[in-house]
């Protein structure tokens, strides 16, 4: 990853004391915690960002539904332990 897109998202990180990001890509919202490095930005990889307990969710048919329980997006999205995102896929990010 870009070390000026990483060194962004850790200023943002520090700022607002939030660890976890929402990521979009053309087909793709990924929501996970990002992994740095003894909290540092130094040692990450430049290509990728390391997200741990990371949530994906195909665009298309991901759904908006506000009861407690809501489970529209179950078959739409999938979890993964580790997964990194390749900087050149992200279109945009938020870290919540």
């Amino acid at each position: 990853m870009s070390k000026k897109l990483l060194k962004s998202i850790e200023n943002i990180m520090k700022n607002t004391e939030n660890e976890t990001i929402s990521i979009m890509t053309q087909y793709l919202k990924i929501e996970g915690k990002v992994f740095m490095p003894d909290g540092k930005c130094e040692e990450c990889n430049e290509d990728y960002l390391t997200l741990q307990d990371a949530r994906v969710c195909r665009l298309k048919d991901y759904c908006e539904c506000s009861e407690d329980e809501c489970k529209c997006n179950d078959y739409a999205c999938f979890h993964y332990e580790w997964l990194n995102v390749a900087e050149n896929k992200i279109v945009a990010f938020s870290v919540i």
